[in-house]
């Protein structure tokens, strides 16, 4: 794949961010929401919730260099701060939004972008934690985008797949104080995802959803404009197109660049919402 210039890479940025996120927020996942007053998300089954899990676990990391190829699309990796934002695809809509190239009013995108970065780099604290099969009670501080992107893998994989959380585990453990056997953690797993995806994920379900809300609605604003300006009917039918910014006339970028006009067509489909402060207070 050629090398890809600044212009073609924000609209393979904001057409992966698109995907992911109308893949996690809609109504076939969540029930419809109130908007007339801070509410909260329901989901339509425990299927659904578990699926949501596992989508914001590719949200919350990059793309992989596989072998000596560098990553997709020439996108670099972000800082190598274990657990990070930095280590997430925020980075890459931050960067869209310093130095926006399709569009040009960002300022919401930056804005959201930060408010849900600030969120996920911030401790939580989960008192008595109760580790029934290790008989450890403790007071549990953890990143929130670390409790993330652990249940994320938790709901995905098999415990045979899970070496790499289960040494961090053991590492947040003996941080905390508790020194435990690492054949002893596999056996507790399943408590670990009661505390973490039962207990503090179904917690914090609505609020994520309405950060990565806002994060859509962010870049709606951003590009509508440019729709407004590049759409052209082929005259009376059905047929159009859109008259891309020079950079976008050709190959992938050019694809992604219709389908981010296709999709701004409409607004999106699912609408604001403002989750209740009860759903903010805690961990």
């Amino acid at each position: 794949m050629s090398a890809f210039t600044p212009i073609q890479q924000e609209a393979v940025i904001l057409a992966a961010a698109l995907d992911m996120i109308d893949d996690m927020v809609n109504l076939g996942r969540f029930e419809t929401p109130i908007t007339d007053r801070p509410t909260n998300l329901m989901f339509k089954d425990s299927a659904e919730k578990r699926i949501f899990a596992i989508l914001l676990g590719d949200f919350l990391a990059q793309p992989q260099p596989r072998g000596k190829r560098p990553p997709p699309f020439g996108l670099q990796l972000g800082s190598l701060d274990p657990g990070g934002s930095q280590r997430t695809f925020l980075p890459y809509l931050a960067g869209v939004a310093a130095s926006p190239r399709i569009a040009t009013e960002s300022a919401e995108i930056a804005r959201e972008v930060s408010a849900f970065a600030t969120w996920l780099d911030t401790d939580l604290t989960c008192t008595k934690v109760w580790l029934s099969g290790l008989e450890i009670e403790f007071d549990m501080t953890i990143k929130r985008v670390w409790l993330l992107q652990t249940v994320a893998d938790m709901c995905k994989h098999n415990f045979a797949r899970l070496e790499g959380r289960i040494h961090q585990i053991r590492t947040m453990l003996a941080d905390h104080g508790h020194v435990v056997d690492e054949g002893d953690l596999y056996l507790e797993l399943p408590v670990f995802e009661e505390w973490l995806f039962d207990h503090l994920f179904s917690y914090h379900a609505s609020t994520i959803a309405e950060f990565l809300n806002n994060i859509r609605w962010a870049i709606y604003g951003y590009l509508r404009p440019e729709f407004v300006r590049a759409f052209r009917r082929l005259g009376e039918d059905i047929h159009y197109t859109f008259d891309a910014p020079a950079g976008l006339d050709a190959g992938v970028a050019h694809g992604m660049y219709w389908r981010l006009m296709n999709a701004m067509r409409n607004p999106p489909y699912f609408p604001r919402f403002e989750v209740t402060e009860h759903l903010k207070a805690e961990f």
